[in-house]
């Protein structure tokens, strides 16, 4: 039995998004009989210790790796900028501990999956005589600049954070030797690709597209139900509301579609872009009847309005790789994306329809077009809609985890 270092900083049975893969991770490449230990930080430790013993797998077994000097307390906010920072300090000790295990297990494979960003690379580096295996990754993508005023003030925040991440990703030590050592670098889109060209031209020989998420267990298996298309155009949005996912670019779109097109369009979420929600509709002159502003709810409840709507619409401006994509192809909803970082990898073209990015206006009528081409061509929306479902019985996380051990590992 081939033994694994897991590297999943973020790792947590109830949460979604990084924790929520980096636990997927750990399962399921135990369910595959390799003897799995995954290092990871105290959040959730209990609930993780709980779902673990539950789940009976006694060839999985979780490090949970606290910080010095009782910082967890203070540093440990996934909402807050000082998660950085933690980070940085988990990964020394992170690296000491998995020097530590190697030596006393001697792994065959070291793999790292979250944080799923290249920049920093892994603590992993370290280990030799090892089968390295860094992501599924992403970082290497950037928000346009024609696409500031979607951003509004937080685009200071956002140019400052393109500098940081490239200031940090070519004067990184853990990048160059990460990029050095690894016997394969799975990466979420193209731009992240790019990126390690740049920096190392020898690393792009060992460089595999793979997305950074995948339909979830409990979504596997779900009955394919007819829709019948009458009526409106049920449109959903699921999402964070922070100033790259582009909620307002959507809306800006909608303001394009005739009154002769019937829609409704759902919005699912909270965050710090909330607040301008109402705004944002009178500012673009949308009929406010037309548009269900329905909040953070939890996921249990945002999977009814998955089996309600008819199309899913998600034009993120900068993304590694959208989990709700694949959540909303899962109950039939073709999306409408950006062809753009990771949502261009992540919709097949017999699934959705992925909008070239060109200006502001242009990009928004485009969107608008798609909106009306699958109200006024209900064929082609089932069509899309049966393609979708297809396509989410093999972008699970058990088909994912066993590409990985055949190809990488």
């Amino acid at each position: 039995m081939k033994k694994v270092l897991l590297s999943a900083y973020a790792c947590s049975p109830i949460r979604g998004s990084e924790p929520g893969n980096g636990w997927t991770w750990a399962v399921n490449i135990a369910n595959l009989g390799y003897e799995v230990w995954c290092i990871t930080n105290i959040e959730d430790k209990e609930i993780t210790e709980a779902h673990h013993q539950k789940l009976g797998l006694k060839n999985l077994h979780f490090i949970f790796i606290p910080v010095p000097f009782g910082l967890d307390k203070y540093l440990l906010d996934t909402s807050s900028k000082k998660i950085y920072f933690h980070y940085l300090l988990w990964r020394r000790r992170g690296a000491a501990i998995a020097l530590k295990l190697h030596k006393e297990n001697k792994f065959d494979i070291a793999h790292h999956v979250t944080f799923g960003s290249l920049q920093l690379g892994t603590c992993l580096w370290k280990l030799r005589n090892i089968n390295l295996v860094f992501g599924p990754i992403g970082g290497g993508q950037k928000a346009l600049p024609a696409f500031k005023e979607y951003f509004g003030k937080a685009w200071k925040i956002e140019k400052i954070r393109n500098v940081f991440s490239r200031l940090t990703f070519y004067f990184s030590k853990g990048t160059k030797e990460t990029l050095k050592r690894a016997r394969h670098i799975l990466v979420t889109n193209k731009d992240t690709e790019l990126l390690i060209k740049q920096k190392n031209s020898k690393a792009i020989a060992k460089v595999h597209f793979m997305l950074d998420n995948a339909v979830p267990e409990s979504m596997e298996n779900l009955p394919h139900v007819e829709k019948n298309y009458q009526g409106c155009l049920k449109l959903l949005w699921v999402g964070r509301m922070l100033p790259r996912k582009g909620l307002n670019l959507v809306l800006h779109a909608l303001s394009k579609i005739p009154d002769s097109v019937p829609y409704q369009l759902t919005i699912v979420g909270g965050g710090e872009q909330f607040q301008y929600l109402h705004e944002w509709i009178r500012k673009y002159k949308l009929d406010p009847q037309k548009i269900k502003i329905v909040g953070q709810i939890p996921f249990s409840d945002v999977i009814k309005h998955y089996q309600e709507s008819e199309v899913f619409i998600f034009c993120s401006l900068r993304d590694s790789c959208p989990a709700q994509i694949s959540e909303a192809m899962a109950f039939g909803l073709p999306p409408i994306v950006l062809d753009l970082h990771g949502s261009a990898l992540a919709v097949p073209d017999n699934c959705g329809i992925k909008v070239k990015v060109t200006t502001p206006e242009e990009t928004a009528a485009e969107i608008a077009k798609a909106v009306i081409s699958l109200y006024e061509n209900k064929n082609q929306l089932a069509l899309y809609s049966k393609a979708s479902i297809t396509y989410s019985k093999v972008n699970t996380w058990k088909k994912k985890a066993e590409y990985i051990s055949a190809n990488y590992y």
